[in-house]
């Protein structure tokens, strides 16, 4: 049965592809294409002690509802073989394993439970901001959550959680609902959202726009891990957020970057705050502004001609930055 559905879930992943520009602008349509190659049998049958399939819940959770087979066991070596096209996508964010579990009940409604382990919660925010809609309102699981009739997504501490449904059954969506509480539950290490989600400024942020990207950022290989948030009045408005080590490296990238640009740097002040701006033209970007404050650098890209808008975001951003590390 799980192969004869396979197709059907690519599907699903397809249509959340097309509503999470997230998954997309990773993954593309090419690789999201090769999920139609299904679930692979070669996964190990066998639960490991602790971890993710500790997780799952006993078939005799629900009433009505039972296994489908056994646990399925993937881990960072072979995780291609069952969502081939998104792997890659999933071991940028510290992926440790994933354990999947199919239950049905006797009307022959089934759902599938994916839980994947990364190596900390903000590993498991950054895949899970890589999913989410924009558009889609929280469902009140773990730190986070979204879905629709077919899907249900949270993360909590080091875990991404996937339920799914193939259809509308008699009971489905409660049933979805009381899985996930249950592999909520069982998870014992909250994890926090990440602070720097709260740093960007709220004036025209798009909602749930937030990801964690950890390579590739603004297409370079040597840029280190950024936050990036969406702004409206542009589709290509977007503030890349940089947390270093330490003001010493913060400083090095700001220099960085700008001398990339041609950009000569000023120190302001701006509510009692003071930090570095500069602005310039970037390759296939146009005019950016960068800013650094503390340990952090913020690149705000995409704002064309208003650059008096951005400057007045970097200002906000650099004040609350300040704010933020005074408390540490």
């Amino acid at each position: 049965m799980k192969t004869a559905l396979a197709g059907f879930a690519a599907l699903l992943f397809m249509s959340a592809c097309a509503i999470a520009p997230g998954v997309c602008e990773v993954l593309g349509s090419g690789e999201a294409a090769a999920l139609h190659s299904g679930e692979s049998e070669a996964a190990a049958l066998v639960p490991e002690e602790g971890g993710a399939a500790a997780l799952l819940p006993d078939e005799g959770l629900l009433e009505g509802w039972k296994a489908d087979g056994e646990v399925l066991l993937y881990s960072a070596g072979d995780l291609w073989e069952y969502i081939n096209g998104s792997a890659e996508t999933f071991l940028m964010y510290d992926f440790k394993g994933v354990a999947v579990k199919h239950y049905l009940n006797g009307s022959g409604s089934e759902i599938k439970i994916e839980i994947y382990e990364h190596g900390s919660p903000l590993m498991a925010f950054g895949i899970f901001s890589q999913y989410r809609s924009p558009d889609a309102g929280s469902l009140g699981f773990g730190n986070e959550s979204f879905g629709d009739e077919y899907t249900l997504h949270f993360w909590k501490g080091r875990y991404y959680v996937k339920v799914y449904a193939y259809d509308e059954g008699p009971g489905v969506a409660e049933a979805m609902k009381q899985f996930a509480e249950a592999v909520e539950s069982g998870i014992a290490e909250a994890g926090s959202i990440p602070e720097e989600v709260s740093l960007f400024p709220a004036e025209g942020l798009v909602a749930n726009s937030v990801t964690y990207v950890t390579e590739g950022v603004m297409g370079s290989g040597n840029l280190p891990p950024a936050f990036i948030a969406s702004y409206g009045g542009g589709a290509a408005a977007k503030i890349y957020l940089f947390t270093l080590d330490d003001a010493a490296k913060a400083a090095a990238l700001f220099e960085s970057y700008s001398g990339g640009i041609g950009a000569g740097i000023k120190e302001v002040e701006s509510g009692g705050t003071g930090y570095g701006i500069a602005a310039g033209e970037a390759p296939y970007r146009g005019r950016v502004v960068v800013i650094k404050s503390g340990k952090r650098v913020a690149v705000l890209s995409g704002f064309g001609d208003q650059e008096g808008r951005a400057e007045a975001l970097a200002a906000a951003m650099a004040e609350g930055i300040a704010a933020a590390e005074a408390k540490q």
